[in-house]
């Protein structure tokens, strides 16, 4: 698995992206977490499992990306 952050975000011009005053509050600004998933075992009991995946909120940048304007 790859633990880097990622420079930008998919977005073209983002004010976030250039930003370095503010870490994901999810991920802490590693660009990386560990959410759980729901796994459903052969009698149907479901579990949850921790997988880690590239931060979702922030786009693997590891950089704030709050869904408001940037004053």
């Amino acid at each position: 698995m790859d633990t880097g952050t990622r420079a930008c975000c998919a977005l073209p011009d983002c004010p976030w992206c250039g930003r370095d005053d503010l870490a994901c509050h999810y991920c802490g600004g590693s660009g990386w977490w560990r959410p759980e998933m729901p796994v459903q075992d052969g009698d149907g009991m479901i579990t949850w499992r921790r997988v880690g995946e590239e931060c979702r909120m922030c786009a693997g940048t590891g950089k704030e990306h709050l869904h408001v304007a940037v004053g």
